[in-house]
């Protein structure tokens, strides 16, 4: 049996949960980052006459799309961060080019080289078990919080595992950015490194800089020093609702040629 047919099977008695956000032009994004750009190219009454002498009433539409691959929710494989310009040990720059990233060792693959995911995902939902709806401003989710998680799901965590956390300000995307961009929650260092101890091959997280207090040193510990994938501003909501701690993920990335990361519309199946 094919992994197509298993998956269609596997929806046929599940829900499936759409775990991404939406894109637009004005959506929030790092302050570091190109702004998303969507435009409509190319207009019906704009095309009615050009295609008359091939296709007589035939128009059409084409839209463009000008973005990072780090808008909305997304998939960061470990080459977009390094720690002292080096990803697992290996100097990052000597494969950089302004076309991609070439000639990487099997142990740094580009996003093109992945292949598509199909993880057993774990819903960590740290307000639920604190008795929360949204964890508080700044909030740095602990070990012991995702261990107390664990425990209060009544569910286990293990290697080649996709570790979804629920801080709640997935609600905040598409209604405050500031919010959503400044004032979010997230995992702290150590609550890092307790994932790293658990073997995942995947860690998501439904707001969009992944850690807290310290920029980027969550992105390091997962992706640099590490190799775990990392996939972010997700939509947790409606899988935290149903309390469905324990789903079957799938995540496939756009195949772009030496890419550091691609943008992506994961599910849920459970």
């Amino acid at each position: 049996m094919s992994l197509g047919e298993d998956i269609y099977r596997l929806t046929l008695k599940s829900k499936v949960y759409d775990l991404g956000q939406p894109y637009w032009r004005g959506m929030p994004v790092h302050s570091a980052d190109p702004p998303f750009g969507f435009y409509l190219y190319r207009y019906h009454e704009h095309t009615k006459e050009l295609f008359q002498e091939i296709a007589p009433g035939f128009a059409d539409s084409i839209s463009l799309i000008v973005t990072s691959m780090h808008a909305g929710t997304h998939l960061d494989t470990p080459i977009h961060m390094s720690r002292n310009l080096r990803v697992l040990g290996v100097d990052i720059t000597h494969f950089e080019s302004d076309s991609g990233y070439t000639g990487l060792p099997p142990e740094l693959p580009s996003v093109d080289r992945l292949t598509p995911l199909v993880l057993r995902g774990v819903l960590l939902d740290v307000p639920a078990y604190k008795k929360l709806d949204i964890l508080p401003e700044r909030y740095e989710v602990t070990p012991e919080d995702l261990e107390g998680t664990l425990k209060y799901e009544g569910v286990e965590l293990g290697a080649g595992d996709c570790a979804l956390v629920r801080t709640g300000y997935s609600r905040y995307f598409t209604k405050d950015a500031d919010i959503y961009l400044h004032k979010f929650a997230g995992l702290g260092a150590d609550a890092a490194k307790w994932l790293v101890g658990k073997r995942v091959k995947l860690v998501g997280i439904d707001n969009l800089a992944a850690g807290v207090p310290k920029p980027f040193e969550v992105h390091n510990i997962l992706l640099s020093d590490n190799g775990i994938l990392l996939m972010k501003s997700l939509n947790l909501e409606e899988l935290a609702a149903d309390r469905k701690y324990v789903s079957t993920i799938i995540v496939s990335p756009l195949k772009i040629r030496g890419g550091e990361a691609s943008l992506v519309r994961p599910i849920a199946i459970g």
